[in-house]
């Protein structure tokens, strides 16, 4: 029988070929393991937290809180840390080092003082807020609400910044400690549950939560101060002397936030959608979310880190075909190694629920809850990934004004589908309207970006 023979792109088989050895397999295979026990970390901490809780009504509330605070960090990170990578590895390239480093630390500190602004207006409007989007919580836990989001915006500030410095840091191509740093979060949570015994409640889940933030971002300050001048020459440039890149990165934030603002609202319309629902739907849905995430965390999460700076820096080249074939090979490869576990996933949920949570206060009958929705859930995996990938080349290629019309579309088309799948399916039917969403919007962002790089040759 003749041998069978694929021909793969040039692009994929030099990868192949490489293996390990190239910078990119070797980056996203370091950023994939980090990951990987990051995500260890926190299911051992999901999964004391469902011993002791369960799905229990403070629970409830401190995940609609830290989901807030989530999207908040998210949205922001959608602005300035997004505008600014490919900015960085532009001046980089044509201006130097320490000039580049002079935009990083200008940008932290715009990004800080927007950290800032976004807490203080949580925390004044708090009340209203949570009445709002709590309408199925009775006032008891709506007061408990309110109280755990005051005491949660030390977290918002630090995990915020966090953003930013990982982004500089990835950019630099130091991809070690951005990828292993925010595992000190969920570590300081198990730590404050060990240390609180069989007293653990939301308040402790709030102080582990606010000292692994704490700790995450002082480790990352540390690691960038080491690697920048310390001269204080260099320093008092730095406070005098606006780069005027600041400016581009500052323009380009703007449509980057509000698109961040508009797609990474799809977590708390889900969860504020969910509240409105039976008791414990806010708990399940976000429990799917977890399962899900350990996917992600291993083929979305470090593709778009390693990728990004890869991306920036071929536009800086203005090197339009290695884009876009690099677009194609890493696409295919991820997607390809996705797909298995998203059937896994949904044929193995019972199982999977049920050897990760039940145990303690979280019985059989959650187990059935949660895998019911999870089966839903698996089959936003491909998608979410091709588009974060593709998004990864949209915003290196500033094609903000296409990236905020997708994000607005995505976010009244996932309201309007939740609307009209929850009323038939529960949580399973908002799990439904993410996977039908994710494939609109993955479509969308890879048209757009095969559109921008061809106009890019032709000019």
């Amino acid at each position: 029988m003749p041998a069978i023979r694929i021909a793969l792109p040039a692009t994929l088989r030099s990868l192949l070929a490489r293996g390990a050895g190239s910078a990119m397999v070797s980056g996203f295979l370091l950023v994939a393991m980090l990951t990987m026990v990051g995500k260890i970390v926190s299911f051992a901490k999901d999964a004391v937290v469902a011993a002791k809780l369960g799905t229990a009504d403070e629970l409830d509330a401190f995940m609609l809180v830290f989901g807030f605070f989530s999207f908040a960090c998210t949205v922001l990170a959608g602005g300035l840390p997004e505008s600014f990578v490919p900015a960085y590895a532009e001046l980089r390239e044509r201006r130097g080092q320490r000039r580049a480093d002079r935009l990083g630390v200008q940008c932290a500190a715009w990004h800080f003082a927007a950290l800032l602004v976004c807490g203080l207006a949580l925390s004044l409007g708090a009340p209203w807020i949570v009445a709002w989007a709590t309408k199925g919580f009775d006032p008891a836990k709506q007061a408990l609400s309110v109280k755990l989001l005051h005491s949660l915006l030390p977290f918002l500030l630090c995990f915020g910044l966090a953003h930013h410095l990982s982004a500089w840091l990835r950019a630099g191509k130091t991809f070690l400690l951005a990828a292993s740093a925010p595992m000190l979060v969920p570590l300081g949570i198990v730590i404050a549950m060990l240390i609180a015994g069989d007293q653990v409640n939301a308040w402790t889940l709030v102080t582990g939560t606010v000292w692994g933030a704490v700790a995450h971002v002082a480790v990352l300050l540390i690691a960038l101060a080491r690697r920048l001048p310390r001269s204080a020459r260099w320093w008092r440039c730095c406070l005098r002397h606006w780069e005027p890149g600041l400016r581009t990165v500052l323009r380009n934030a703007l449509p980057f936030l509000l698109g961040g603002v508009a797609f990474g609202s799809a977590v708390v319309v889900d969860q504020t959608m969910a509240a409105w629902l039976t008791a414990g739907s806010v708990a399940v849905l976000s429990y799917s979310d977890k399962v899900c995430a350990i996917v992600l965390a291993v083929t979305a999460g470090p593709a778009s880190d390693v990728l990004f700076p890869h991306f920036a820096e071929l536009v800086a080249r203005r090197d339009w075909a290695g884009l876009r074939k690099r677009l194609f090979a890493s696409a295919g490869i991820i997607v390809s190694a996705a797909l298995p576990m998203t059937l896994i996933l949904c044929f193995m949920a019972p199982w999977i629920v049920s050897t990760l949570f039940e145990r303690g206060a979280f019985g059989p009958q959650d187990t059935q809850r949660v895998a019911e929705v999870l089966r839903f859930a698996a089959f936003q995996i491909p998608f979410y990934i091709l588009g974060t990938v593709a998004a990864r080349v949209a915003v290196s290629l500033q094609a903000s004004r296409f990236m905020l019309m997708i994000s607005f579309s995505a976010l009244v088309l996932n309201a309007s589908l939740n609307w009209l799948l929850m009323r038939h399916l529960g949580a399973a039917g908002i799990a439904l309207s993410t996977v039908i969403v994710h494939f609109l919007c993955a479509s969308a962002t890879c048209v757009i970006c095969l559109i921008v790089i061809r106009r890019k040759e032709a000019s």
